[in-house]
């Protein structure tokens, strides 16, 4: 069994030698700076505003969510 399965990988290896390697040359993506990212960055003061509202909603929102079932239980 152990045979068999070190001729295939030999016979695979030895048809793989002259084919085109999976990524060829067909894409090409530039490392131009901010190009791969959904959102632009050439507003400093609009990315800061937008990242920090972003933030600080994600950080915020479990202590806003448990005031509001406190206030809803009648703690607050």
């Amino acid at each position: 069994m152990n045979a068999a399965v070190f001729a295939r990988t030999g016979i695979r290896a030895r048809a793989t030698i002259g084919a085109t390697p999976l990524r060829s040359g067909a894409y090409h993506w530039t490392n131009d700076g901010g190009k791969n990212i959904p959102f632009s960055t050439k507003n400093k003061p609009a990315l800061a505003f937008k990242v920090s509202a972003y933030l600080g909603l994600g950080f915020s929102l479990p202590f806003i969510a448990s005031y509001w079932q406190a206030y809803k239980a009648g703690r607050v």
